[in-house]
């Protein structure tokens, strides 16, 4: 991190840095890390925000709040999970805690193919590098995917665009992305 510092300093030269924006979901970890260290606006990597990238901690905020969020359990051992795998209506979804896109994830329809899965998830790369450290199984929920783009600035929050997921199952795999939908504001869907 202090090199990349350094080569960002040089790289500017004269000018001021006055931001540190991430491009997509890889690089988040280090953007936190990098804007923390170059004193310019930032998430920071303490707090809610040292876990904005684990799906386990999203539906933990998402709950705490009293909002509907899905069941779940999560895990660095078999033993973790299996109980709750045991007590939930497959299909059930794994995977990492720390999955971008569908990364590692998985439909699973019995306890069998889940605890192969949850196992497999610890042998991959992850997309993102490194190695999958936790995996969370989830209930799974049939309908529409949508994201909401929202962006926060000292407290005050917008909403920025909402998109509607295309996934399908393709090449085995029961979610492919095809593409994103642009949900119109005025629609009824918003």
């Amino acid at each position: 991190l202090g090199e990349t510092t350094r080569d960002l300093y040089k790289a500017a030269g004269k000018l001021r840095i006055v931001a540190c924006i991430c491009g997509g979901e890889a690089g988040v970890d280090m953007t936190d890390a990098l804007s923390e260290r170059l004193n310019v606006r930032t998430n920071g990597t303490a707090g809610a925000f040292a876990y904005r990238r684990d799906k386990k901690v999203q539906q933990e905020l998402i709950k705490d709040a009293g909002l509907r969020s899905i069941r779940q359990a999560a895990g660095k051992q078999w033993s973790d999970v299996e109980s709750f795998l045991k007590s939930e209506t497959f299909p059930v979804v794994l995977k990492p805690t720390d999955s971008a896109g569908t990364d590692g994830v998985k439909l699973c329809h019995d306890i069998e193919e889940a605890k192969d899965h949850f196992h497999n998830l610890f042998q991959v790369e992850a997309v993102n590098g490194g190695f999958n450290t936790e995996v969370l199984c989830q209930e799974f929920l049939q309908g529409k995917e949508y994201v909401v783009d929202t962006a926060s600035r000292d407290g005050e929050h917008k909403t920025v665009a909402l998109w509607c997921y295309d996934k399908r199952p393709a090449n085995g795999s029961a979610f492919v992305y095809f593409g994103m939908v642009h949900v119109e504001s005025d629609s009824l869907e918003a």
